[in-house]
């Protein structure tokens, strides 16, 4: 099948959708069904059920996107800021904060499996794991070896940081002064466990800022950047503008100064 973006798949008819569901079958790894088999209620996204495990996982297509802060998107922040709208950004942080993500880079994302939900503690415990070292959705930072050494037999990894981003601002960007119309894809966070409320792995080596991102927006496979919502110097936290209908910064952190829990989204390239 040819590759499909996102906004595409937005355009496509219900019959349209059901062709391209019927051609992603084909590409699924092996070990996947089709929910629409066992009666599960179609979601916006294909859908695809991991059976050893029962885990959902949406299809989230591929495309070009802009990954990190871009000057419209600090612009929009000022705009928004000055105009002391009530539905701001939940939690609200300082906005240099957000010069973390920065600078702004073009990046070429793939199609991809990814889990509805972080693993969760009753998954992480049947996968082997130290019971001492879970939490409810997430591992000790000391535990991140033995959990990425037991997704490998299942096909799993975490998501690059670019992938993980792309995800939480579901796609599109530099949409121009007047907030996007429904439905785009925006908050895709919404259909995917509120992708963005946990702190979650990505595999990239760390590095202070987005400069030396590559247009595959992948950094190694170190597995040292953390994005998602929390607390602390430089992380700035998980913010969201209903009236922009958009992810506006992810927060960023690195995992050698984190000391909580950690969560994983297991991705899946088709």
């Amino acid at each position: 099948m040819n590759e499909l973006t996102l906004s595409q798949w937005w355009a496509l008819d219900e019959g349209g959708r059901e062709v391209v569901i019927d051609q992603l079958l084909e590409r699924v790894p092996p070990g996947y069904i089709d929910p629409r088999s066992t009666g599960h209620e179609p979601g916006p996204l294909p859908q695809f059920i991991h059976q050893a495990t029962g885990m959902l996982f949406h299809v989230i297509f591929g495309g070009p996107a802009v990954i990190g802060m871009s000057d419209r998107r600090f612009d929009r922040l000022r705009r928004i800021c000055a105009d002391d709208e009530e539905d701001l950004m939940v939690p609200f942080a300082r906005i240099e904060e957000a010069h973390g993500i920065a600078p702004a880079r073009p990046v070429q994302i793939a199609t991809a499996l990814v889990a509805e939900q972080p693993l969760t503690f009753g998954m992480l415990r049947k996968l082997g794991l130290d019971e001492s070292r879970l939490a409810i959705a997430g591992v000790s930072p000391v535990a991140v070896g033995a959990l990425l050494k037991s997704l490998t037999p299942l096909g799993w990894r975490a998501p690059t940081e670019a992938q993980w981003e792309y995800a939480c601002r579901a796609v599109e960007d530099e949409v121009g002064d007047e907030p996007p119309a429904h439905p785009t894809g925006r908050l895709l966070g919404t259909l995917l466990g509120r992708m963005g409320s946990r702190v979650e792995l990505c595999r990239d080596d760390w590095r202070d800022d987005l400069s030396e991102l590559p247009p595959s927006g992948s950094l190694g496979q170190g597995h040292e950047v953390l994005r998602g919502q929390g607390t602390g110097a430089r992380f700035a936290g998980w913010n969201v503008s209903s009236a922009w209908n958009e992810a506006l910064w992810p927060g960023r952190h690195r995992l050698a100064a984190w000391s909580r829990p950690v969560a994983l989204r297991p991705w899946v390239e088709l």
